[in-house]
């Protein structure tokens, strides 16, 4: 005679209703604070930061301003670093600098001031979620992407392509991108 599937107890369906409940509630939040920001969200084709050129990875041997400034000519700054620059407040928590360059001259410029490591730093991981010593993302292209020009005269990637970046570095996440839409209406728009 085959065996009879026994029947779940009253804790473990007790269980299984808070955890689907749980479930319900996280993404119902998701569906009502995401919204019309989720459905514009989704629309966007990632920009993959380190996957656009050639990726050098050094350890900051000064502060990230000083770097920022040093690269001033030479960068299209992208990602966090675009979005301190233009709005005083980043996404990520490392204060790592993210820069679009032509060619590895200003890497080795900035080693040669002592300003960064000459070595390539073997933490190359671009988000992550342990602390750090502060880091320069350098992407070598041979063309910069699009870019807009700061009343500092610091050059950033354009509105659209900070969201193609945020997308591609932390994924679809509906705070961060609410976040950057907020600060870039318009009327809270930084010079083109």
């Amino acid at each position: 005679m085959a065996d009879r599937k026994r029947g779940l107890t009253a804790e473990e369906r007790l269980a299984a209703l808070k955890r689907d409940q749980a479930r319900l509630r996280r993404e119902r939040m998701l569906r009502e604070l995401g919204g019309p920001i989720w459905r514009r969200m989704v629309d966007i084709v990632p920009v993959l930061f380190r996957l656009q050129g050639t990726t050098a990875v050094r350890a900051l041997r000064a502060e990230p301003a000083q770097i920022i400034e040093a690269l001033r000519d030479d960068a299209v700054f992208a990602v966090d670093t675009a979005m301190r620059l233009a709005h005083g407040a980043g996404f990520l928590a490392g204060g790592d600098v993210q820069a679009y360059l032509t060619s590895t001259e200003p890497l080795e410029r900035l080693a040669r001031a002592a300003l960064i490591d000459a070595a390539p730093c073997a933490d190359t991981m671009l988000v992550r979620p342990w602390p750090g010593q502060p880091r320069l993302f350098a992407c070598v292209v041979s063309t910069l992407p699009p870019w807009r020009t700061l009343p500092g005269g610091h050059r950033i990637v354009t509105a659209e392509r900070l969201r193609c970046e945020l997308i591609g570095v932390v994924g679809a996440r509906a705070d961060l991108f609410a976040l950057l839409e907020r600060v870039e209406r318009p009327g809270n728009a930084v010079a083109t």
